[in-house]
């Protein structure tokens, strides 16, 4: 069976504690997978009146009346990023590693619960399965930026990422509680195990919604919000690692095994 190319290694502090292992190409689907995630988090974007915005403001005139229609589009384009950033390919391609990295934890850390939640790391499998190619083409995306900005290996950086974004939801469980947490999302892998790759795409790059990105984009700056201070940005191999928390859930995410990639770029 074939297993998601380029996850991070991680490891749990769950009551079935799993041997930390470095993920493999998505091409080269080997189970079993680690316990890897963040929640990818979309915000409805704040609606403003249309009446009281810029624009709007601009086109009338002192006295009350509409300005020429001309005079509305002299507005100012809206500010580019000057620091680190995506293009628009990266960012969703980073978008697309959270989902996929979502579901990978749901299926995980659920499953250990057993009950209604057992089988949620097959459907996991399947998902992956089922949108290879297009998960692989999200992970060539950012390793071929971090080619360009990285001076360590590519792929490891990847892998970094990652284990960047574990870190980040065991932080989450742990202040949730396991329990609550499955509650909450177990449901997202049978809607994801229905998804075409249409949807999965539609899903990852939705602009009606605030997302939490590494970076911003360079070209569309606002909605976005940075999830990372500059110096905890996956700009090369080295993983920012998370203080353990409750023994209860997923704590800390180590990379032991050197979070090797499984094919050469």
């Amino acid at each position: 069976m074939g297993m998601c190319r380029a996850a991070a290694t991680i490891m749990t502090d769950l009551p079935m504690k799993m041997e930390p292992r470095a993920m493999t190409r998505a091409r080269l689907f080997a189970a079993p997978l680690l316990s890897l995630a963040l929640a990818m988090t979309a915000i409805g974007a704040p609606a403003f009146a249309a009446e009281n915005t810029p624009a709007k403001k601009a086109a009338t005139s002192k006295k009350g009346k509409a300005a020429p229609e001309k005079a509305a589009k002299t507005s100012p384009k809206a500010a580019k990023v000057s620091g680190p950033c995506y293009s628009p390919a990266e960012f969703d391609a980073e978008q697309a590693i959270r989902f996929h990295t979502r579901l990978m934890v749901i299926g995980l850390t659920c499953q250990q619960l057993g009950g209604n939640y057992e089988g949620l790391y097959v459907r996991y499998k399947k998902f992956t399965l089922a949108h290879k190619t297009q998960i692989i083409a999200w992970e060539d995306a950012l390793i071929a930026r971090y080619r360009k900005t990285s001076k360590g290996n590519p792929n490891r950086a990847l892998d970094t990422l990652r284990t960047h974004l574990a870190n980040e939801m065991s932080q989450h469980i742990a202040a949730v509680s396991t329990d609550v947490y499955c509650a909450q999302h177990a449901d997202s892998l049978a809607q994801a195990e229905l998804m075409s790759d249409a949807d999965v795409v539609k899903a990852v790059t939705n602009d009606a919604v605030i997302r939490v990105s590494e970076l911003p984009r360079c070209d569309l700056p606002p909605p976005v919000m940075v999830a990372a201070t500059a110096s905890d940005r996956i700009t090369g191999p080295t993983p920012a690692v998370a203080p353990a928390a409750s023994a209860a859930v997923p704590t800390a995410v180590k990379d032991t095994a050197g979070a090797a990639s499984g094919a050469s770029h």
